[in-house]
């Protein structure tokens, strides 16, 4: 997956856990996720829409073998998905 990071890093995922500058440049490309959404629904139904998803995690990887287990990774993962959604005033929820 595009989006993914792995403890070892390619070809498991995109960036290896520790590597800081991949990982944020991977996050800056796969954050846009929220204004696409927004301007996909907004293209078909009409502008001023409440938009809602689910479809967010802290996991950087489909597989928990292969997936980042640090806090300041994890964190990083939810928080940049929280703050383009706020943006894109998309509402998240469990």
């Amino acid at each position: 997956d595009e989006c993914s990071g792995a403890v070892e890093g390619f070809p498991a995922g995109r960036y290896a856990c520790s590597d800081e500058e991949a990982k944020a440049e991977v996050l800056g490309e796969c954050s846009t996720w929220s204004q696409v959404y927004r301007s996909a629904m907004e293209g078909e139904c009409g502008v001023g829409l409440r938009l809602a998803s689910a479809e967010f995690s802290a996991s950087t990887h489909h597989s928990v073998r292969h997936a980042c287990n640090d806090l300041p990774t994890l964190r990083t993962m939810l928080e940049s998905q929280v703050d383009v959604a706020r943006e894109a005033d998309v509402e998240l929820f469990w």
